[in-house]
């Protein structure tokens, strides 16, 4: 709207010109040519001497133009002499483009000129005194001063030219000039009667002096102006440095729009950071007027690829356009633009956008400083860049030496755990705490079915009842073990929605996050297989990280050191647990050995001892054992054998109860926290579950059919000590042999069962 009521002013301003010219041309004095040519040549003189000064160009040429209305009295030969000479003048200087303002430029004095001369018209008087003429010329000279600065005014406000507080002083600088020439014009109206054009020739010389003066003065002004305006880059150069220097300022790029409107009559910013760890790879920022939304600024800088740009590709530093020149636009209102950018010879950090609806944000002194700066921010938002680096590398080392000392202790920890289930939990809990996971599981490999069973876990209670021992095909678990997801020796799955999971996918937490673009996601997975050699031993998976964020390959390496750790304790714990079992255990039959039995029931009553609770025990004999191998033979015998001990396996609580071969064909079981009536019912079902059973020599079509005597006997009730407590069930065995066999004998004289009916 502004820009048009512009254009109209210009063009108003030419066509009242052209028709006041009109108007007037057909009162030329053609016959006074001669004069009119002094006239239009000492104008041009004048504005050849015009000399601009704080900003502004003073009219000189109202010395040659004010006389010649007077004396050629003819407001049309005036403004021929105007036109003519300012047109020839631009014409000539170099570099001076014509254009629409030029053309306002020449319309709006000749206007001023033609106005001030029919001014002159209306109140000149016949054979007027020269004094009373130079008072009016005097009168000439404020009516040009009236008008020409009420067009000027115009022009600079609606062409936001300058800024409304200097147009105050543009208008003291004209009225200056008005000063300046009035005793000059009043003089050569005085000369020109009694010397003609001579005279005036002199007369006119004080403005060629003048010219030269305020020329010196305008050159030291710029001197002056160039000085200040290089100490005001300089302090506007260290405020924006102290800004960046303090770091977590919201009001940071409001500060930063403040700070260049010192220098700029900038009104509208848009800050662009390309950003390298952030949740966007493009930041923007605005300030001032702007009605653009952030995500247009950052299309189009993907769309002109300009953060790929390199800082020492061709280009000006300081790219300006106007109106609808402008690639994107902030605002409407701001139509100057410029896009400045922010780099150095090692990386491009960014733009700057700026705009205002001021012309003189395209003046190349502002271009010059605004370029300055941009190089300033530049090295700052590196110098920023270059300390998170820095930062970065230096926790990347401290992360690097705690991953050291925590890979450290956990080997320590893990050596001290030789029985399987307490390592299991050891290595899951020392991956959640010493290497910052909020679930880990651990599944351990069977080769034979090719499943792998969940063994222990960590952050997962609320599921283990369900997970516990569960079996997961091969297939299920590896189907995202490839080379896609393959990172070093491990597999890791980013992007997985809940469409993707299978029956046995387990995840910690499907919360959102906030959304970092290396944040862990709801379904992401990390798998760490446990490789001993040549064989798959198990694996752990890992989930919801501490600190929110994906595994970095550090991280991932750390936790395959101490997989491999890992794997080591594991082999040697099977191994460990392989050797003491083969210590403790039966070789044929699997129950655990006489030894063994001794030093568990010595343990087992001075733990009932302590905690007041009875304990039984049961002395089991096969009947008539003998008679089977010298039928059978001893293979025969040796598989009833160990079917017996399976059947008194099934019979007891597999988690308290301890079932030994106390020698030859003679068991002993340890019932724990049982009192006589409940060991009662467990050796009735053992002696019933056997006495059930029908049992086939492997390589023969006859069936065997075996029985066994129990005897009974309960601490504290029945022994004291160990000593009693195994002669007293021994005596209630042999008790249950002369009551028949294939029955339970108590310590007491009576039989607790009778044997059943023969088949």
């Amino acid at each position: 709207m502004r820009r048009r009521f512009l254009v109209g002013l210009q063009v108003a301003t030419a066509l009242s010109a052209a028709g006041l010219f009109a108007v007037e041309a057909t009162a030329i004095p053609w016959s006074r040519w001669p004069e009119i040519l002094f006239f239009t040549v000492l104008a041009g003189l004048a504005f050849r001497l015009r000399v601009r000064y704080a900003g502004n160009y003073l009219g000189l040429e109202a010395a040659a133009l004010v006389p010649a209305i007077l004396i050629l009295q003819s407001a049309g030969a005036a403004m021929l002499a105007c036109v003519a000479a300012d047109t020839t003048i631009k014409l000539i200087t170099r570099g001076r483009k014509f254009n629409r303002a030029t053309l306002f430029d020449i319309s709006q004095l000749a206007l001023s000129y033609g106005l001030a001369a029919a001014f002159y018209g209306l109140l000149a008087r016949p054979n007027a005194t020269p004094p009373a003429t130079a008072a009016l010329a005097a009168g000439v000279l404020v009516v040009f001063f009236f008008v020409n600065t009420l067009l000027v005014f115009a022009y600079l406000e609606l062409g936001r030219i300058v800024d409304r507080d200097r147009l105050l002083e543009t208008g003291l600088f004209q009225l200056l000039a008005l000063l300046l020439l009035t005793p000059i014009v009043a003089l050569e109206i005085l000369v020109y009667p009694p010397f003609r054009l001579p005279g005036l020739v002199l007369a006119f010389y004080p403005v060629a002096l003048a010219s030269l003066v305020l020329r010196n003065l305008s050159t030291l002004e710029q001197k002056l102006n160039r000085v200040a305006r290089e100490n005001q880059d300089l302090e506007v150069m260290r405020e924006i440095s102290n800004i960046f220097a303090v770091g977590g300022r919201g009001d940071r790029y409001e500060r930063v729009f403040t700070t260049l409107r010192k220098l700029v009559p900038v009104e509208a910013m848009a800050f662009v950071e390309f950003a390298e760890h952030s949740d966007e790879e493009i930041t923007v920022r605005f300030a001032g007027e702007v009605t653009a939304e952030r995500s247009q600024i950052a299309d189009w800088v993907r769309a002109n690829r300009l953060d790929e740009a390199s800082s020492t590709a061709s280009g000006e530093a300081a790219e300006t356009a106007i109106g609808s020149m402008r690639k994107v636009e902030l605002s409407p209102q701001t139509p100057y633009q410029v896009v400045l950018r922010l780099a150095t010879p090692e990386m491009s950090t960014g733009l700057l956008v700026l705009e205002s609806s001021f012309a003189a944000l395209h003046n190349r002194p502002a271009l010059i400083s605004l370029s300055s700066l941009a190089g300033q921010i530049a090295l700052m938002l590196q110098d920023r860049a270059i300390r998170a680096q820095v930062r970065e590398l230096s926790e990347r080392n401290r992360e690097r030496a705690e991953t050291l000392d925590q890979l450290l202790e956990i080997s320590n920890e893990i050596k001290r755990h030789l029985t399987l289930d307490t390592l299991f939990q050891s290595i899951v809990s020392a991956v959640a705490k010493s290497l910052g996971f909020n679930a880990v599981l651990l599944s351990l490999y069977d080769p034979e079915r090719k499943v792998f069973v969940r063994r222990a876990q960590f952050g997962l209670d609320h599921k283990w009842p369900e997970l516990q021992g569960q079996e997961v095909p091969e297939a299920e678990l590896t189907r995202y073990w490839t080379n896609r997801h393959r990172v070093s020796r491990s597999y890791h799955v980013r992007h997985r929605a809940a469409k993707d999971l299978g029956p046995y996918d387990v995840v910690a937490t499907a919360s959102a996050r906030r959304r970092l673009a290396d944040s862990w996601r709801p379904y992401e997975a990390l798998w760490i297989p446990l490789v001993g050699e040549d064989r798959m031993v198990g694996c752990l998976s890992v989930d919801d990280p501490k600190n929110g964020r994906s595994p970095t390959l550090e991280t991932i390496r750390a936790l395959e050191i101490f997989a491999n750790q890992a794997v080591t304790a594991i082999e040697s714990a099977r191994s460990y647990t392989d050797a003491r079992e083969q210590s403790i255990r039966d070789g044929l039959t699997g129950a655990f050995n006489h030894r063994h039995f001794q030093e568990t029931l010595q343990k087992e009553i001075g733990r009932s001892e302590r905690q007041a609770r009875p304990l039984t025990m049961l002395m089991i004999d096969i009947d008539d054992f003998k008679s089977i191998n010298d039928r059978w033979g001893h293979p025969v015998g040796d598989a009833i054998l160990q079917r017996v001990t399976a059947e008194i396996n099934s019979g007891v609580r597999g988690d308290m109860d301890m079932v030994a071969r106390y020698g030859g064909e003679e068991f002993a079981v340890i019932l724990p926290e049982t009192p006589p009536s409940r060991g009662l019912e467990v050796a009735e079902r053992i002696r019933r579950r056997i006495d059930e059973r029908l049992f086939r020599p492997p390589d023969g079509e006859d069936i065997v059919r075996v029985t066994v005597s129990i005897g009974l006997a309960t601490y504290p009730d029945d022994a004291h000590d160990k000593t009693e407590l195994l002669e007293r069930s021994d005596a209630a065995l042999y008790r249950a042999k002369h009551a028949g066999k294939n029955a339970v004998g108590l310590c007491s004289p009576a039989v607790a069962s009778t044997p059943p009916v023969p088949h």
